[in-house]
């Protein structure tokens, strides 16, 4: 049964001409990735709804619990969101800056 997906040959790491395509393949999918991230903060509508996705992960909050479980839970969350806050720092500090000023007094 076919699922349309193309076949490739596996990962030959010890191939230098596949590891630098791959190589130049992250290099480009990242790059893509921050642009795409930066022409989104820079909509105001964006950066509303990054902030609401920061508070809804619990990123300045504590993820303690009694239940390690829910604990756990919550640190993953809080794991999401500090990863946010680390992207968009890294594309432009000034712009977390901005969201927090316009979300002042927001939950």
């Amino acid at each position: 049964m076919e699922s349309g997906r193309e076949t490739r040959a596996p990962f030959d790491a010890s191939d230098p001409d596949q590891v630098k395509s791959r190589r130049e393949r992250v290099k480009t999918r990242e790059l893509q990735s921050r642009e795409s991230l930066r022409k989104f903060l820079c909509d105001p509508g964006g950066r509303v709804w990054m902030w609401d996705l920061l508070a809804r992960c619990g990123t300045y909050h504590s993820s303690f619990s009694t239940d390690p479980l829910i604990m756990a839970f919550n640190e993953g969350r809080r794991d999401v969101g500090n990863f946010l806050v680390s992207e968009i720092n890294r594309i432009d500090p000034e712009v977390f800056v901005k969201m927090a000023v316009e979300n002042r007094g927001e939950k």
